[in-house]
């Protein structure tokens, strides 16, 4: 009998840990390096698409924005950017502003001369407000990362 209560207790501890816990993905975000190999000194482009899944669309206010966490191994000329700055084209609907994110964002970096030589990861986050089909919105945030591989670039000169 005792095995059996603990069993229940530890079951509903599992369930609601695991739904508090638990955070829905609105938006399925697509992330590419290229090239997949830089060496260092040498420049890459990061590439995002970032698709809302089915009855959500993505409102304009407040600020749609991509944030990138620092890396000590990679220099981007900065670390957020705006809807506007990716020129998001924008659909107007009932009268509320989506942004139409049909297009492939890139953003530039440049790997630094003293990266570190193997897998290096680039992560961040999409700040947003989804807006639901019957007009409910959230305010939330969804990370995403990629990996690529530095290498070694002898022609940089040793300090």
């Amino acid at each position: 009998m005792r095995k059996r209560i603990f069993f229940i207790i530890i079951s509903v501890i599992v369930v609601l840990h695991t739904g508090i816990s638990a955070k829905e993905d609105y938006l399925k975000i697509d992330t590419n390096v290229n090239p997949g190999k830089i060496k260092q000194g040498e420049e890459g482009v990061l590439s995002i698409k970032i698709v809302p899944k089915n009855g959500i669309k993505i409102s304009t206010h407040p600020k749609f924005m991509i944030k990138l966490n620092p890396n000590d191994n990679l220099t981007f000329s900065k670390l957020f950017f705006t809807a506007s700055e990716l020129n998001f084209e924008t659909k107007e609907e009932n009268d509320t502003v989506f942004l139409d994110l049909e297009k492939e964002n890139e953003i530039s970096f440049k790997v630094n001369d003293s990266a570190l030589i193997g897998r290096i990861n680039i992560s961040g986050e999409v700040v947003f407000t989804a807006v639901f089909k019957d007009n409910w919105s959230l305010k939330t945030h969804q990370p995403f990362n990629v990996n690529f591989f530095s290498r070694k670039n002898n022609k940089l000169k040793k300090k």
